[in-house]
């Protein structure tokens, strides 16, 4: 699939600022699963962005506007060609030789431990009940993939998706009260499970496919589409295949209509734009918009 990204911001304070510092980390990765073939990102007032990437391999930009103004505008444009038409498609091992391979791939990169270990508000280690039920347990001699697809299809039984507030983040005891939450919500109960049986689990925020957004089958004649925005999944090293995507939201593997944008231990790692800047410290009024759309004419999801 080929997509177009436009992502607008503007940043508008009720006074003047100065010395105003932005990291945003929007535009989609480069893997073997998707290829970045354009990315342009403009700044008004004008500013010089810097591109770097973090520890965990997102694709970051720095700019500063130092003279005083009220409103800041950026605007990326990307396009993406993305591969992965069928999250299936690997060789899969044998459930004996699978704990030996993630060991392998953990000794080969330490950094994998991260994903493992890293315990905090938004993936604590989970009780032994959730809402009155058992939480999932490892099954030696179970394949991995099939633990992990019952995992992400308990968490989908266990909350629904909460589409309306998609880019909040909300601490798991309050996701298993409300039994509901947003994507982010119910990736971070995901990811904190798979830690909790050692396998190496990360979170995810990029772009879909615009049908995603569209109204529901239910849902009544002439219903618009959702605004686009960010979503967010999660990612679990599968023996034999790498880093596969995992949408508790939907109860979906990730495939090509799903566009990595960043990575990390968990939503705070992410975070799409960071900002400081000199003035009366006001919280600025904060707008953004999202267009994603196909390239190539291919049908909808």
């Amino acid at each position: 699939m080929r997509y177009r990204i436009e992502r607008n911001c503007d940043i508008r304070f009720p006074t003047p600022v100065r010395e105003h510092h932005c990291q945003i980390r929007l535009a989609p990765w480069e893997d073997g699963s998707q290829s970045l073939t354009r990315l342009d990102l403009r700044v008004s007032p004008h500013a010089d962005p810097v591109a770097r990437y973090d520890g965990f391999g997102n694709l970051a930009h720095h700019f500063a506007v130092l003279d005083a103004h009220r409103e800041l505008r950026f605007t990326l444009t990307a396009e993406v060609e993305t591969r992965l038409s069928n999250p299936f498609d690997f060789d899969v091992l044998n459930p004996a030789r699978e704990r030996a391979w993630l060991l392998d791939s953990m000794h080969q990169a330490p950094r994998l431990w991260d994903f493992v270990y890293h315990q905090g508000r938004l993936t604590p280690k989970l009780p032994e009940l959730i809402a009155e039920r058992p939480t999932p347990v490892w099954q030696e001699g179970v394949p991995v993939l099939t633990q992990i697809q019952d995992a992400f299809a308990w968490v989908h039984a266990l909350a629904a998706f909460a589409p309306q507030e998609a880019e909040s983040v909300t601490d798991l005891d309050v996701l298993f009260q409300a039994r509901e939450g947003t994507a982010a919500d119910l990736a971070h109960l995901l990811i904190a499970l798979l830690r909790g049986w050692g396998l190496p689990a990360r979170f995810v925020s990029g772009y879909q496919d615009a049908a995603w957004f569209d109204p529901d089958d239910e849902a009544p004649a002439g219903t618009p589409p959702r605004p686009q925005m960010l979503h967010h999944w999660a990612e679990a090293l599968v023996p034999g295949a790498g880093w596969r995507g995992f949408d508790p939201a939907f109860g979906l593997l990730a495939d090509d209509t799903y566009i990595r944008v960043a990575v990390g231990r968990d939503a705070g790692d992410v975070s799409p734009l960071r900002h400081t800047s000199k003035g009366s410290g006001d919280r600025p009024e904060l707008t953004a918009t999202l267009s994603v759309t196909r390239l190539d004419g291919a049908p909808g999801v």
